[in-house]
Protein backbone atom coordinates (compact mmCIF):
# COMPACT_ATOMS: atom_id res chain seq x y z
CA UNK A 1 0.00 0.00 0.00
CA UNK A 2 1.24 3.13 -0.73
CA UNK A 3 2.47 5.02 2.56
CA UNK A 4 0.04 9.04 2.98
CA UNK A 5 2.26 12.68 3.24
CA UNK A 6 0.77 15.72 4.36
CA UNK A 7 2.43 17.03 1.47
CA UNK A 8 -0.12 15.97 -0.63
CA UNK A 9 -3.45 16.83 1.01
CA UNK A 10 -5.41 19.05 -0.90
CA UNK A 11 -5.92 21.66 1.28
CA UNK A 12 -2.38 22.72 0.79
CA UNK A 13 -1.76 22.56 -2.72
CA UNK A 14 -1.24 25.54 -5.32
CA UNK A 15 -0.49 27.93 -2.31
CA UNK A 16 2.92 29.63 -1.74
CA UNK A 17 5.50 28.83 0.33
CA UNK A 18 5.54 31.39 3.10
CA UNK A 19 8.26 30.76 5.06
CA UNK A 20 11.48 28.00 5.77
CA UNK A 21 12.87 27.32 8.97
CA UNK A 22 15.17 25.27 10.68
CA UNK A 23 13.99 22.65 13.18
CA UNK A 24 14.82 23.82 17.05
CA UNK A 25 15.02 20.53 17.30
CA UNK A 26 17.64 19.96 14.92
CA UNK A 27 18.94 22.86 12.76
CA UNK A 28 20.17 20.74 10.00
CA UNK A 29 16.40 20.26 9.05
CA UNK A 30 14.19 22.75 7.52
CA UNK A 31 10.45 22.99 7.42
CA UNK A 32 8.43 24.39 5.13
CA UNK A 33 5.37 26.81 5.62
CA UNK A 34 2.72 27.57 3.12
CA UNK A 35 0.55 30.72 3.41
CA UNK A 36 -2.07 30.21 5.43
CA UNK A 37 -1.37 27.24 6.81
CA UNK A 38 -0.34 26.75 10.27
CA UNK A 39 1.38 24.00 10.55
CA UNK A 40 4.21 23.23 8.34
CA UNK A 41 3.94 20.91 5.43
CA UNK A 42 6.99 19.15 5.15
CA UNK A 43 10.25 18.61 7.27
CA UNK A 44 13.34 18.02 5.05
CA UNK A 45 17.00 17.82 5.08
CA UNK A 46 18.62 21.38 4.42
CA UNK A 47 20.57 20.29 2.00
CA UNK A 48 17.88 18.43 -0.13
CA UNK A 49 16.21 22.17 -0.20
CA UNK A 50 18.10 22.96 -3.64
CA UNK A 51 17.72 19.23 -4.91
CA UNK A 52 14.56 19.95 -4.59
CA UNK A 53 14.16 23.27 -5.81
CA UNK A 54 12.58 24.49 -2.75
CA UNK A 55 12.29 28.17 -1.75
CA UNK A 56 10.46 31.19 -0.16
CA UNK A 57 8.15 32.31 -2.11
CA UNK A 58 7.41 29.63 -4.77
CA UNK A 59 4.27 28.26 -5.77
CA UNK A 60 3.20 24.67 -3.85
CA UNK A 61 1.95 22.27 -6.76
CA UNK A 62 0.80 19.08 -6.83
CA UNK A 63 3.89 18.80 -9.00
CA UNK A 64 6.24 19.89 -6.26
CA UNK A 65 4.13 17.78 -3.56
CA UNK A 66 4.85 15.18 -5.53
CA UNK A 67 8.10 15.43 -5.59
CA UNK A 68 8.79 16.08 -2.06
CA UNK A 69 6.52 13.46 -0.95
CA UNK A 70 8.96 10.85 -3.20
CA UNK A 71 11.94 12.24 -1.77
CA UNK A 72 10.63 11.41 1.77
CA UNK A 73 9.33 8.10 0.93
CA UNK A 74 12.61 7.06 -0.28
CA UNK A 75 14.68 8.89 2.39
CA UNK A 76 12.28 6.76 5.15
CA UNK A 77 13.14 3.61 2.79
CA UNK A 78 16.65 4.31 3.11
CA UNK A 79 16.68 4.84 6.79
CA UNK A 80 14.36 1.98 7.69
CA UNK A 81 16.58 0.09 6.04
CA UNK A 82 20.25 1.14 7.31
CA UNK A 83 18.81 0.86 10.51
CA UNK A 84 18.19 -2.79 9.93
CA UNK A 85 21.99 -3.27 9.00
CA UNK A 86 23.37 -1.33 11.93
CA UNK A 87 21.78 -4.40 14.08
CA UNK A 88 22.59 -7.67 11.82
CA UNK A 89 24.01 -8.17 8.44
CA UNK A 90 21.01 -8.32 5.93
CA UNK A 91 20.39 -9.15 2.50
CA UNK A 92 17.93 -7.62 -0.41
CA UNK A 93 15.21 -10.30 0.44
CA UNK A 94 14.80 -9.92 4.39
CA UNK A 95 15.19 -5.87 3.87
CA UNK A 96 12.55 -6.10 0.44
CA UNK A 97 10.08 -8.14 3.00
CA UNK A 98 10.21 -5.52 5.91
CA UNK A 99 9.86 -2.64 3.63
CA UNK A 100 6.45 -4.33 2.36
CA UNK A 101 5.45 -5.18 5.62
CA UNK A 102 5.67 -1.55 6.32
CA UNK A 103 3.57 -0.46 3.37
CA UNK A 104 6.37 0.90 1.00
CA UNK A 105 5.46 0.38 -2.63
CA UNK A 106 7.74 -2.16 -4.53
CA UNK A 107 9.39 0.48 -7.16
CA UNK A 108 10.53 2.22 -3.85
CA UNK A 109 11.58 -1.16 -2.04
CA UNK A 110 13.84 -2.40 -5.13
CA UNK A 111 14.91 1.50 -5.96
CA UNK A 112 16.37 0.84 -1.89
CA UNK A 113 17.53 -2.05 -2.59
CA UNK A 114 19.42 -1.47 -5.90
CA UNK A 115 21.24 1.81 -4.29
CA UNK A 116 22.25 -0.04 -0.76
CA UNK A 117 23.94 -2.31 -3.41
CA UNK A 118 25.44 0.25 -5.62
CA UNK A 119 26.89 1.99 -2.30
CA UNK A 120 28.56 -1.09 -0.55
CA UNK A 121 25.92 -0.83 2.20
CA UNK A 122 24.05 -4.50 1.06
CA UNK A 123 26.12 -7.83 -0.18
CA UNK A 124 23.94 -10.78 -0.71
CA UNK A 125 27.15 -13.01 -0.88
CA UNK A 126 28.85 -11.67 1.86
CA UNK A 127 25.85 -11.80 3.55
CA UNK A 128 25.28 -15.60 3.10
CA UNK A 129 28.93 -16.13 4.14
CA UNK A 130 28.09 -14.54 7.80
CA UNK A 131 24.96 -16.35 8.23
CA UNK A 132 26.05 -20.09 7.34
CA UNK A 133 29.37 -19.45 9.68
CA UNK A 134 26.62 -17.96 12.29
CA UNK A 135 24.77 -20.96 12.19
CA UNK A 136 27.55 -23.63 11.89
CA UNK A 137 28.89 -21.91 15.30
CA UNK A 138 25.57 -21.97 16.99
CA UNK A 139 24.75 -25.54 15.84
CA UNK A 140 27.40 -27.29 14.65
CA UNK A 141 27.13 -30.85 13.04
CA UNK A 142 24.36 -29.55 10.57
CA UNK A 143 24.15 -31.76 7.83
CA UNK A 144 24.72 -29.81 4.42
CA UNK A 145 21.06 -30.30 3.34
CA UNK A 146 19.87 -29.14 6.69
CA UNK A 147 22.37 -25.97 6.38
CA UNK A 148 21.49 -24.69 3.21
CA UNK A 149 17.46 -25.14 4.33
CA UNK A 150 17.45 -23.05 6.81
CA UNK A 151 19.49 -20.46 5.42
CA UNK A 152 16.47 -20.58 2.32
CA UNK A 153 14.21 -20.46 5.40
CA UNK A 154 16.14 -17.18 6.46
CA UNK A 155 15.46 -15.36 2.54
CA UNK A 156 19.16 -16.30 1.03
CA UNK A 157 19.08 -17.55 -2.31
CA UNK A 158 18.54 -21.33 -3.32
CA UNK A 159 22.54 -21.00 -5.23
CA UNK A 160 24.02 -19.25 -2.57
CA UNK A 161 22.51 -21.40 0.27
CA UNK A 162 23.41 -24.61 -1.10
CA UNK A 163 27.25 -22.77 -1.69
CA UNK A 164 27.64 -22.08 2.09
CA UNK A 165 26.22 -24.94 3.28
CA UNK A 166 28.53 -26.81 1.31
CA UNK A 167 31.61 -24.94 2.47
CA UNK A 168 31.08 -25.27 6.23
CA UNK A 169 29.19 -28.28 6.26
CA UNK A 170 31.88 -31.34 7.47
CA UNK A 171 34.06 -28.27 9.22
CA UNK A 172 36.40 -30.73 11.61
CA UNK A 173 36.19 -28.41 14.31
CA UNK A 174 31.87 -28.38 13.81
CA UNK A 175 31.61 -32.40 14.03
CA UNK A 176 34.20 -32.43 16.72
CA UNK A 177 31.92 -30.29 18.91
CA UNK A 178 28.55 -31.85 17.42
CA UNK A 179 30.21 -35.37 17.97
CA UNK A 180 30.85 -34.56 22.30
CA UNK A 181 26.87 -32.44 22.60
CA UNK A 182 25.65 -36.00 20.51
CA UNK A 183 27.36 -38.41 22.94
CA UNK A 184 26.38 -36.11 26.41
CA UNK A 185 22.68 -36.32 25.20
CA UNK A 186 22.78 -40.08 24.54
CA UNK A 187 24.70 -40.62 27.82
CA UNK A 188 22.21 -38.66 29.89
CA UNK A 189 19.11 -39.62 27.73
CA UNK A 190 17.03 -41.01 30.99
CA UNK A 191 14.22 -43.26 30.52
CA UNK A 192 14.72 -42.51 26.82
CA UNK A 193 16.21 -45.08 24.95
CA UNK A 194 19.59 -44.39 22.82
CA UNK A 195 18.19 -44.80 19.30
CA UNK A 196 15.33 -42.10 20.36
CA UNK A 197 17.68 -39.45 21.15
CA UNK A 198 19.31 -40.34 18.06
CA UNK A 199 16.21 -39.69 16.14
CA UNK A 200 15.72 -36.58 17.96
CA UNK A 201 19.24 -35.39 17.15
CA UNK A 202 18.29 -36.25 13.59
CA UNK A 203 15.31 -34.17 13.15
CA UNK A 204 17.65 -31.05 14.49
CA UNK A 205 19.41 -31.53 11.56
CA UNK A 206 22.62 -33.20 12.73
CA UNK A 207 24.31 -35.33 10.01
CA UNK A 208 23.63 -38.92 10.37
CA UNK A 209 27.54 -39.93 10.52
CA UNK A 210 27.96 -38.15 13.34
CA UNK A 211 25.27 -39.34 15.28
CA UNK A 212 26.12 -42.87 14.46
CA UNK A 213 29.59 -42.39 15.55
CA UNK A 214 28.24 -41.11 18.95
CA UNK A 215 26.04 -44.27 19.35
CA UNK A 216 29.66 -46.67 18.59
CA UNK A 217 31.61 -44.13 21.07
CA UNK A 218 28.89 -44.66 23.41
CA UNK A 219 28.86 -49.13 22.80
CA UNK A 220 25.42 -48.56 21.69
CA UNK A 221 24.49 -51.33 18.76
CA UNK A 222 22.28 -50.60 16.22
CA UNK A 223 21.47 -51.64 12.55
CA UNK A 224 22.98 -49.21 10.11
Amino acid sequence: MSRPSATTSQSTVNRKVDRIESDSKDPRWAKIFLGGVTRSVARLPRESLTELRIRDGMSWNAAVAKRVAKFTTRREAREYSMGMLARSTQNGTTIAQRLERRGFESVVINETIALLKADGWLNDDTHAVVRADSVSRSRPGLSEDFLSQSLEWEGIDSARAQREARRVAGNPDSRKQALALARKAIRERGRRTALAVAATLLRKGIESTIIEDALRKEGIEFDE
